[in-house]
């Protein structure tokens, strides 16, 4: 017999089990997944009206059974998303017949939580919708993970500030800022004097803490709309947005030196830290980010070399 004389219709209707299950069987099975899925499941007349969940839903969304039948899906609502996101959903879903994404609803509770949902019309012999049916799974525990992830990738571990991939990101906004407000941004590029000699006499411990707290200090003086991060080692730089004008410059960075320079206690040691910085400002000296680092740093290196514990600019100041 050659092979496609097996796969004739007879064969195929005659071997096929599924044509043997009665109403009844079909009837039990689709009942056990609807109940058992892991997965929320709502049905809905063409009015949105909620007919039937299962109790995977209840456990979603935090609603009982009673408080979510005859109700829309409506209650699950977070308002975080715009009219125009669900008048773009609807669309698709009247025209291609479904819809998937995903959705911010808010529990029970009031805490927000993340759903994938899949929404299908169901239409009877004439294409008319008669029901929808939706299928939601919770994900909120992976957005929290890849927001963990993502916050660790563009913050210093240590410091909490912001690091060089983040800085890197800011600095490209800063200048689109300096750019339609037409104001100048100054780089700041800040280097710890002496702080080898902390961690060869006290421990590495013991240069955490510093590190730590000038940070904190960086942070609490800079003004809004600024950036303070940290490159690596003890190498921090600042972003000063929306100078109007380069003699501004001088007048904000002493008043966050003055706060550098107060004592440290560690283990009960004192240090007073000592800082070189260089400063480059957007566009006088340069438009591009990675010139403006790197005359800022040369910048630095001049401070350092002329005794440190002082501010080089790379321009003339006024």
């Amino acid at each position: 017999m050659d092979l496609p004389s097996i796969f004739n219709r007879k064969n195929t209707i005659d071997c096929d089990p599924y044509k043997k299950w009665s109403i009844q069987a079909r009837l039990r099975l689709a009942d056990s997944l609807f109940t058992n899925t892991s997965e929320g499941i709502c049905i809905t007349d063409n009015n949105q009206k909620v007919l039937e969940i299962n109790q995977t839903l209840c456990q979603i969304t935090g609603f009982s059974n009673e408080e979510i039948l005859g109700n829309t899906p409506k209650i699950f609502a977070s308002e975080i998303h715009s009219r125009h996101f669900f008048a773009t959903m609807w669309q698709e879903i009247y025209k291609q017949g479904q819809w998937q994404g995903e959705v911010w609803n808010r529990h029970h509770n009031g805490s927000l939580y993340a759903i994938r949902l899949s929404i299908s019309a169901v239409y009877d012999s004439y294409r008319k919708i008669t029901h929808y049916v939706g299928i939601m799974g919770d994900i909120t525990q992976q957005k929290l993970d890849l927001a963990a992830i993502t916050q660790n990738a563009h913050i210093d571990s240590l410091t909490g500030l912001p690091n060089r991939l983040l800085f890197k990101d800011r600095f490209l906004q800063a200048i689109s800022q300096a750019d339609r407000n037409k104001t100048q941004l100054a780089v700041c590029f800040l280097d710890l004097d002496d702080f080898k000699i902390i961690n060869d006499q006290h421990g590495h411990h013991s240069g955490d803490i510093v590190l730590k707290e000038v940070a904190n200090r960086l942070s609490i003086t800079i003004r809004a709309g600024d950036t303070a991060a940290r490159l690596g080692g003890d190498e921090f730089v600042l972003l000063l947005s929306g100078l109007k004008k380069r003699s501004e410059c001088p007048m904000i960075l002493k008043r966050i030196t003055d706060a550098l320079r107060q004592p440290i206690n560690f283990h009960g040691n004192i240090t007073i830290p000592k800082t070189s910085m260089g400063v480059s400002i957007y566009p006088l000296d340069a438009s591009n980010p990675d010139v403006l680092v790197a005359l800022a740093d040369a910048a630095m290196y001049r401070a350092k070399k002329s005794g440190g514990n002082q501010i080089a600019y790379h321009f003339k100041k006024d």
